[in-house]
């Protein structure tokens, strides 16, 4: 069987939001927006700050859940 390559990955997480710790969670992904994403892929040593911002200046979704009938 022929392996696909699969690139690496990893997810940032931070505090909930109210909706998400609501349904029992205490991590939530950070969505980057995807024009700050060349920024956050090739950071530049000597401005940390900027890869701080990029994660300040995230997209900040509304999360819904809806309990399933037993």
């Amino acid at each position: 069987m022929r392996k696909t390559y699969q690139p690496p990955f990893a997810f940032i997480t931070d505090e909930p939001p109210a909706e998400v710790a609501a349904a029992g969670h205490d991590r939530c992904i950070i969505p980057l927006r995807r024009e700050l994403t060349t920024t956050w892929l090739t950071p530049d040593p000597q401005h940390l700050s900027a890869q701080y911002a990029v994660l300040d200046d995230r997209e900040r979704p509304y999360y819904e859940h809806h309990l399933l009938a037993a």
